[in-house]
């Protein structure tokens, strides 16, 4: 038996909600030929316009070798483009393209309407909801620093 709106605990509900959502947004970038990493990708690019690649990978949270096949096929397609650093050759700038910009924006409206299909809470309730989630993700991201610094 299975728990209820009422009695299941708060973390899982979070939980299987960011979970459905990660797939919701998956499936609305797949739609336009993107993968949820390739549209945070551009995404990161339209706010800054050029980044390098280490930058990029840290802003995403990524290991650069692991972007790197994602920037591989955003090139190919035209999205974006590499450019050595005049300054210093060994710093690889990622900067979006028009093209880019256009599947980015495809992409991105595709997700919000895909999210504003959702139910809404009502808002008062929205706002306790924001807040508390706020609040979780501060205390995890101190709570992260304290075991970072425990650590070593």
């Amino acid at each position: 038996m299975s728990a209820g709106p009422a009695t299941e605990p708060l973390d899982r509900l979070i939980v299987r909600a960011g979970l459905a959502l990660q797939r919701l947004t998956r499936q609305a970038a797949a739609a336009h030929g993107l993968s949820a990493t390739a549209l945070a990708v551009l995404a990161a690019l339209v706010e800054v316009d050029a980044l390098s690649h280490r930058d990029l990978a840290g802003c995403l949270r990524l290991a650069p070798a692991t972007l790197t096949p994602v920037l591989d096929a955003l090139e190919a397609d035209g999205a974006l483009k590499r450019v050595r650093d005049g300054a210093d050759r060994r710093i690889v700038r990622v900067a979006i393209t028009p093209h880019g910009r256009d599947r980015h924006a495809a992409a991105a409206a595709g997700v919000a309407r895909a999210v504003a299909a959702l139910p809404e809470p009502a808002p008062d309730a929205a706002a306790l909801i924001r807040a508390h989630l706020h609040g979780l993700l501060q205390a995890m991201d101190e709570e992260a620093v304290q075991w970072r610094s425990t650590r070593w």
